[in-house]
């Protein structure tokens, strides 16, 4: 009976835990980047409107008809009028208007697959801080295992006069401090989670398996290529539809041209049938609002050439300096794996040998231990900050951040 509580209990934990994988896969269906790329597909729809010249105009009227009679046959004048015309372009500015909303949707487009990658982005973060958080919560669980015991010890002493009655007291507030610290973690490590459920969109609670983060794919950070940076996508496709803008009002300057046909059904009074019409009509471009659209064209361009050449030159800067604090960081990092952490290991140890000696007191004891698990703290920390380190590098050199292929 014990045995299957204890095959279902790892069943349902199973299945409660949810993969790294298969939460970065949701992401293809958030409702924000879903409803970033519609935006994109209407702008699409509306690049064929930019494009258009229009619907022709069909005209028809009675003409000339005597107020008092409306007789047909009173005058040559009276008559039934059919008419047809079609503003028609000289200049190309639709077709450029229309490449311009196409480039448009594209950085739209671009701006919804960024945002894919800043929730990948997010996610690997929350993921590096529950695995510190669980981290931490064993290093606590193993301090405190280690106070209970220290704490059997001073009794023993206490009771044989070898330790005054203060280190009891101390030891038992350590052992308090730790407990608190340890509910603390716990509590946090749920609160991650939720982050977890919150990010991704979903209903009900989602307890994300640290264990099944590829981490490896972190150490690839020195030779991320640059496939995937859709902000500068986005900014290049800006920059493009701007100078389309630029280029459709210019040709605004030559105005579209309406070119028209007309037939009168008359009552052939004179004899001499029917007639037929045709007309051009040409706007004269005297106003300011062709010049002024031209100016905020131009004016778009300058802004969208400047953002482009900013994120073009703070990008590398950003990388190095990055860089430069990733690689102190590993530093660091392995000083305190191969040096600090076993000093301050042994340091506790001997203390602790001593002390059940009777040798060393309780300060000490408690000193030493404070000291050993405040570089293991540091080292916990370290990996975190190293891994969400790793990964804004990863995310602005435009790397998948396991998401594989986006188009």
């Amino acid at each position: 009976m014990l045995g299957k509580f204890i095959i279902s209990f790892f069943l349902i934990s199973s299945l409660a835990a949810a993969d790294f994988q298969s939460v970065l896969k949701d992401l293809d269906q958030h409702h924000l980047v879903q409803a970033k790329l519609q935006d994109a597909e209407s702008l699409n729809s509306l690049s064929e409107k930019e494009g258009s010249w229009g619907d022709p105009t069909l005209d028809v009227a009675a003409v000339n008809f005597p107020r008092e009679t409306l007789n047909q046959d009173v005058s040559m004048m009276t008559g039934f009028r059919v008419g047809l015309s079609q503003s028609i372009n000289l200049s190309g500015k639709y077709g450029k208007e229309r490449e311009s909303m196409e480039k448009m949707a594209s950085s739209q487009k671009a701006n919804a697959l960024q945002l894919k990658r800043t929730l990948a982005k997010t996610l690997w973060e929350l993921a590096a801080e529950k695995s510190k958080l669980i981290q931490t919560r064993e290093i606590l669980k193993e301090n405190l295992t280690w106070t209970r015991d220290n704490l059997k010890v001073s009794k023993r002493l206490y009771s044989t006069g070898k330790v005054p009655q203060q280190a009891v007291l101390d030891i038992q507030m350590r052992k308090s401090e730790l407990e608190a610290s340890l509910a603390n973690v716990v509590a946090m490590i749920k609160v991650v989670d939720q982050e977890v459920t919150s990010l991704i969109g979903k209903e009900g609670e989602l307890k994300l398996n640290v264990e099944s983060v590829p981490w490896t794919h972190l150490d690839k950070w020195k030779k991320a290529a640059e496939n995937y940076d859709f902000r500068k996508k986005e900014l290049e496709d800006q920059l493009k539809a701007s100078d389309l803008k630029v280029s459709a009002k210019r040709r605004n300057l030559l105005p579209d041209i309406k070119v028209g046909f007309n037939y009168t059904k008359r009552n052939d009074v004179d004899g001499l049938g029917d007639f037929v019409g045709a007309s051009i009509t040409i706007p004269l471009p005297t106003s300011s609002k062709r010049y002024a659209d031209k100016s905020s064209a131009l004016a778009q361009k300058l802004a969208a050439q400047k953002r482009y050449r900013y994120y073009q030159k703070t990008k590398p800067v950003l990388l190095k300096k990055m860089a430069l604090e990733i690689e102190d960081e590993e530093n660091q990092l392995s000083i305190l794996k191969k040096q600090t952490l076993k000093y301050a290991k042994s340091s506790r140890d001997v203390t602790a040998r001593s002390y059940a000696r009777g040798g060393a007191d309780y300060l000490e004891l408690l000193r030493s231990e404070l000291q050993y698990q405040d570089q293991r703290m540091k080292k916990v920390n370290l990996e975190a900050a190293l891994k969400k380190k790793k990964v804004s590098y990863l995310f602005l050199q435009g790397d998948d951040l396991g998401l594989g292929s986006m188009k």
